[in-house]
């Protein structure tokens, strides 16, 4: 195989587009450069006066090669690339199960005090969803929210906040805060 077979030969092989780096062992390897004293020498200059069978790589640093005739399969290696990427990051936005969970729970956080029922039915989603361990962070939170240990203020009362009223297990009732005398 002539020299600039072998070069074509090791783009195609590379998939059109290479760094010299790339280019030198495999064209060595199937060409006849035994009358060169300096092979990579060589194949550079052949290379830059083939301008209908190579080109620099315009979008690539110094010492990209190109196949002419790999044109229309670069380009629409560039663009599969570029929509991978895009896709990559929208992948990457979507939320997962773990997070969705995660605001969810938040979410009823955030209602407990305005829309306690609606606390309910997020609860009964996360069973549904056998979510039971942030079920169970909901109540653990919710529990600390409705029994608060005793404060003292001035040695003789204590204050305990709580809700007064609860139904099948929900709270519905109004807060109110007792003072009682030690």
């Amino acid at each position: 195989m002539n020299q600039k077979e072998a070069i074509e030969k090791a783009l195609q092989m590379l998939g059109g587009r290479a760094t010299l780096k790339d280019i030198y062992p495999l064209a060595m390897e199937m060409g006849d450069f035994s009358g060169s004293k300096d092979k990579k020498a060589t194949i550079r200059n052949c290379l830059q006066t083939s301008p209908k069978s190579f080109r620099h790589s315009p979008d690539k640093p110094s010492g990209w090669w190109e196949l002419i005739s790999f044109q229309a399969e670069i380009s629409k290696r560039d663009q599969l690339i570029k929509k991978l990427t895009e896709d990559v990051v929208q992948l990457k936005a979507v939320k997962t199960e773990d997070n969705f969970v995660k605001l969810l729970v938040q979410e009823a956080k955030n209602l407990y005090k305005h829309e306690e029922k609606k606390i309910e039915v997020i609860r009964q989603i996360l069973y549904k969803v056998g979510r039971s361990d942030a079920e169970e962070e909901l109540d653990a939170w919710i529990a600390g929210r409705e029994h608060r240990p005793s404060f003292n203020f001035s040695g003789d009362y204590v204050v305990t906040k709580h809700i007064d009223n609860e139904v099948n297990g929900v709270a519905c009732g109004a807060t109110g805060i007792n003072v009682n005398k030690k």
